[in-house]
């Protein structure tokens, strides 16, 4: 059943994207295909274009991209690119190709007018899967004959298409795909890479069901933390892009390729080997245990060793969750990780003390209440509704535990 409801929407996104082309101002298939995107800038259709570039042959057929250079452009000078995914397949007769549709040439020519090369591409609907895996792998294994930074990919995918490249770009090994875009897509899947910056366009007009897949793939993806910018345009219909000509539509647009230019530029790509979240990292607790969850502390604490990780209070407030949840053994290497990272707090040792005393560990549980007790002090940086409760949390702790010795 819930195949059968994926198919319908996959159906109905392509033919919603070709039933909005074919409105009854466009007389002839050929007008509507060629209809361009809202946006313009003003080097766009200088680009430099090498059309027919045989990427994958079939038997007889040959399949073939076009790549869009910005006209400036030298060669040997290595650029990063955005392939325009089709992951649907040519719907139409040989004579009106995806990639020779205005949308698949305007935004191409954006592309390029922006700085970066564009692909566009033939696909077959009986193996399109393959068909976007083999020209990335041929793009790839070219880029120094095509001037491109293989490292530095993007890719951009809109209704149906996204079938195919939502788990493609999810693959953990394809780190050099660097920015993904989907605009009004059917989005089923995880956001498996949290390092992959996603931006995703919801038109706000569209039928319901491709826009509760994207609600669903968002929802996942802001509660593990991932690179999502989610972009509602309340008032845009499957196909704004072409259809809704206005300044919102160019807005969006225009932001869509600020955010690949930023993304596919060297500097974002070193920006983006971040430390994780607390959210990202209690779920590496939870889903692969502590020894890993402490590895990732490690490798980012060896990546930036000046820099703070995490705040206090923001791993106290992690371990304290684990504790509630039953999960003490993740609680105690936690609130240790918190006690290495913060040797002159009070409160950390606190912490740790009462996670030792949930273990059944009571000489622990004492020493490390006696420490806190210690570093309290007269310390004058603690706040005093802080001090009380770590004197009373401790001290109590520490005559129960002991009394319980006699």
């Amino acid at each position: 059943m819930k195949r059968s409801t994926e198919c319908v929407w996959l159906s109905i996104a392509l033919a919603l994207l070709v039933y909005a082309l074919a409105q009854p101002a466009f007389a002839q298939q050929s007008e509507i295909l060629r209809r361009p995107t809202v946006y313009r800038l003003p080097d766009m259709e200088r680009a430099i274009v090498k059309s027919d570039v045989t990427f994958k042959t079939s038997g007889s057929e040959a399949l073939k991209m076009d790549l869009y250079y910005p006209a400036a452009h030298k060669s040997g000078s290595k650029r990063p690119a955005v392939i325009f995914l089709n992951g649907v397949g040519n719907p139409a007769a040989p004579a009106s190709k995806l990639k020779e549709w205005g949308q698949y040439t305007s935004w191409p020519r954006l592309v390029a007018a922006s700085g970066m090369i564009a692909i566009s591409h033939d696909s077959r609907q009986s193996d399109s899967a393959s068909d976007a895996t083999d020209l990335i792998a041929y793009v790839r294994s070219n880029a120094s004959s095509l001037d491109i930074d293989e490292s530095r990919i993007g890719i951009w995918s809109c209704s149906a298409n996204v079938r195919v490249a939502l788990p493609l770009v999810m693959q953990q090994d394809r780190g050099y795909i660097r920015a993904a875009v989907f605009y009004y897509g059917v989005m089923a899947g995880e956001p498996a890479r949290l390092d992959l910056p996603i931006l995703v366009v919801r038109a706000g007009h569209d039928v319901p069901g491709i826009n509760k897949a994207i609600d669903a793939f968002a929802a996942k993806a802001l509660a593990a933390d991932a690179q999502l910018t989610l972009v509602n345009y309340v008032d845009a219909q499957h196909g704004f892009d072409l259809l809704d000509d206005n300044d919102q539509s160019r807005e969006v647009i225009k932001q869509t390729l600020d955010f690949m230019k930023f993304h596919l530029s060297k500097a974002s790509y070193e920006a983006a080997r971040r430390t994780p979240t607390p959210s990202q990292f209690i779920d590496t607790f939870t889903r692969q245990g502590t020894q890993r969850a402490l590895q990732v502390y490690a490798e980012a604490r060896k990546a930036a060793p000046d820099d703070v990780l995490f705040k206090e209070n923001t791993i106290n407030a992690m371990g304290y969750e684990l504790l509630q949840g039953g999960k003490i053994k993740d609680a105690i290497e936690l609130f240790k990780l918190n006690v290495g990272s913060y040797p002159e707090s009070a409160n950390v040792y606190d912490s740790l003390s009462e996670a030792y005393e949930a273990d059944g560990n009571k000489e622990l549980a004492i020493q490390n209440a006696e420490k806190a007790l210690q570093l309290l002090g007269d310390n004058s940086t603690v706040p005093d509704q802080l001090k009380a409760a770590i004197r009373e949390g401790s001290g109590n702790r520490i005559k129960k535990l002991k009394a319980g010795d006699k």
